[in-house]
């Protein structure tokens, strides 16, 4: 896939993540709206992250001519979001033991 392909496809996903995350930040947390758009959150932020890492840095240093500082936040996402998954899941069953 050509890098400019891949950066429409990074712009595809990382949009709806930009309105979902702002939407996560201001709706009360728990409901199902929540819920759902949280997931979507997170497969499109997984989505995203491993995209960026096909397309190679074009400013600055880089690692092997294709891994640049900016790569971080993809390595940075890929541990965020199953870490935050497992910790959601784990909080809730928990909380389902407690009733």
């Amino acid at each position: 896939m050509a890098y400019e392909q891949l950066m429409y496809f990074h712009l595809i996903t990382v949009m709806p993540c930009f309105i979902i995350g702002t939407l996560l930040l201001l709706i009360q947390k728990g409901t199902v709206i929540h819920t759902s758009f949280g997931k979507i959150y997170m497969v499109l932020m997984l989505i995203t992250a491993i995209t960026t890492l096909f397309m190679p840095a074009q400013v600055g240093p880089t690692l092997w001519h294709h891994f640049g500082w900016i790569h971080s936040f993809s390595f940075l996402t890929l541990y965020a979001v199953p870490t935050a998954y497992m910790a959601i899941k784990k909080r809730t069953s928990k909380r389902i033991k407690e009733k």
